[in-house]
């Protein structure tokens, strides 16, 4: 059985790093998709759907408006003008939607606890363009 949480959005601005023609600083309106599968229990319902819900709200909120840096990069950024900046570091070499899906949903994760359950995630970097990571990829 599956439950699935869609159009969980947040805005970012990132650089990929490992190409010039992509190594401006540019935004996205992201996207997720957060997909839970389990046996049906006794109760007859995998996870509350409010409950999804909210974790994954919760984490996206914590990704809106960020500068997303990889880990390698943080001591080498210096930006200053009339607005607010903060960074959200991205645990990777580079800050991609493939990174970004493993530590988002490694976050999910944390917040679900020990529940039973396999979680997978898409995160949509617009209309085309997504990647996807379930807890059984390597």
């Amino acid at each position: 059985m599956r439950i699935k949480i869609v159009d969980v959005f947040f805005e970012a601005v990132h650089y990929t790093g490992f190409n010039d023609k992509y190594n401006y600083l540019h935004g996205h309106t992201y996207r997720l998709e957060v997909e839970y599968r389990d046996s049906l229990g006794s109760l007859d319902y995998l996870l509350d759907f409010e409950e999804l819900n909210s974790i994954v709200t919760q984490i996206a909120s914590q990704w809106n408006y960020k500068l997303l840096v990889p880990e390698t990069d943080v001591d080498k950024i210096k930006i200053t003008g009339p607005f607010k900046t903060e960074m959200k570091v991205v645990k990777g070499k580079y800050a991609t939607a493939e990174v970004m899906c493993v530590q988002i949903l490694g976050e999910i994760r944390e917040k679900l606890g020990n529940r039973s359950g396999e979680l997978s995630l898409t995160i949509w970097e617009g209309p085309r363009y997504s990647a996807s990571c379930s807890e059984h990829d390597k």
